[in-house]
């Protein structure tokens, strides 16, 4: 499980460990047809790779490793972490990874506080509120003024309404100005400052997508990681009859490891290719065209179709990248919940859109606006129903929030 939901580059790094303490295992020197990647023609060392800031994930499961106390806190951890966000924010509720991973509901409630414990402090918040109170936690300043604020008036401290806060809290405006002062060099997003490190990282894909004439072909990645074998010739050595018993156990024990690592990264390139399999059959025309036609998509989903636990595919996508003909995909992105007409039912003969396909219709509709006479929520509601999409005007605001598009009276240039 711990080689699975590596990156091919942390797997690279194991391997080069192992070809560098085990002389029994060697990579093989890959003779299968030529495969043409993205920016070929930089194609830096492992150094360069070394030499990057940690991202958002790297940075906590260091931590993690530090302060999980069994391999049980460590297992539930790495789900926990798996599940936030670039901004920091846990995307799953103690619920649902408790069912994912077969975990008692208070043992993932703990690991959540663990994980919250973490820096950058404010990390794993389910909003904003929390994301801040955590904040002034790690400061020392629980049930401070401040503290009171943002737990029971943060609506109001956005609305500026300071006297009915001032008053309902018996302190004076300007106390509560001062601490709104405070609050607002708080970091509403505590996983910002990573984000700018994953993206220098260069992108290397596990998998291509290529397409030939008609027909789609799989191909993992053996450039950056070649398949491995077991040295032959200490096979024979345990043969030789004047090999001495200090010897064989040294080579049965690296044979051992050999073996284990070859077994553990065949089952790893297994489980992804049965992944692309799928997805090439559910994302056909998002993988031949563009995100914008990226469908609805599930762990569940892919979990029943493949014969996995929904925590492995999990894991199993973690970090991953496929190149396609419409450009290179994070795994991650071709799963998005069903955008629905309410956002909690279908009705019948709406087939449905996914929030990541309405996302960057939205993004699309507010780029070729005229930039004097900004769109409207109201009027981004009218044009997308008129398209078959239904969809609330709260819920074009959150999309908005989430794609960081100001509303259309600040828009107005």
């Amino acid at each position: 499980m711990h080689i699975l939901q590596m990156s091919i580059i942390e797997l690279k790094g194991i391997i080069e460990d192992e070809l560098e303490s085990n002389p029994t295992i060697e990579e093989e020197q890959y003779s299968g047809p030529s495969l043409a990647r993205p920016n070929d023609d930089e194609n830096p060392n492992m150094e360069s790779f070394l030499t990057k800031p940690p991202t958002l994930r790297e940075h906590l499961l260091r931590q993690l490793m530090i302060e999980a106390k069994t391999p049980i806190y460590i297992e539930i951890g790495q789900e926990v972490i798996g599940n936030i966000d670039d901004d920091g924010y846990l995307k799953a509720t103690a619920e649902e990874m408790a069912e994912s991973l077969g975990k008692a509901l208070d043992e993932v409630e703990a690991v959540i506080a663990m994980v919250q414990g973490f820096e950058p402090y404010g990390i794993c918040s389910h909003d904003l509120r929390e994301c801040l109170l955590l904040q002034l936690n790690a400061q020392g300043k629980k049930d401070s003024l401040c503290w009171k604020i943002i737990e029971s008036y943060l609506p109001e401290c956005g609305k500026k309404q300071f006297l009915n806060i001032a008053k309902t809290l018996g302190v004076s405006v300007e106390e509560v100005k001062d601490c709104i002062h405070k609050i607002s060099g708080l970091e509403p997003k505590p996983g910002r400052k990573y984000q700018d490190s994953r993206n220098d990282q260069r992108i290397v894909p596990d998998i291509y997508i290529k397409k030939i004439d008609d027909e789609y072909n799989i191909s993992t990645n053996q450039f950056d990681l070649r398949p491995l074998r077991v040295n032959s010739s200490y096979k024979d050595m345990l043969k030789d009859a004047n090999c001495d018993q200090k010897t064989r156990d040294y080579i049965n024990e690296k044979l051992k490891s050999a073996n284990f690592l070859i077994k553990c990264i065949r089952e790893r390139q297994e489980t992804m290719q049965r992944i692309v399999e799928f997805l090439l059959r559910e994302q056909a025309e998002c993988i031949e065209k563009g995100r914008s036609y990226l469908r609805p998509l599930t762990f569940k989903d892919m979990a029943k179709a493949i014969g996995r636990h929904e925590s492995t595919v999990s894991r199993a996508i973690a970090n991953k990248y496929v190149d396609t003909p419409s450009g290179i995909y994070e795994l991650r992105e071709f799963f998005s919940r069903e955008l629905v007409n309410n956002g909690n039912s279908r009705e019948n003969g709406d087939t449905g859109h996914s929030a990541t396909s309405v996302k960057l219709e939205l993004k699309d509709m507010i780029d070729k606006e005229n930039k004097t006479k900004p769109v409207s929520d109201q009027k981004l509601q009218k044009i997308l129903e008129d398209k078959g999409i239904k969809i609330s005007r709260r819920t074009i605001a959150k999309y908005r929030e989430d794609l960081k598009i100001l509303p259309s009276h600040l828009r107005k240039t």
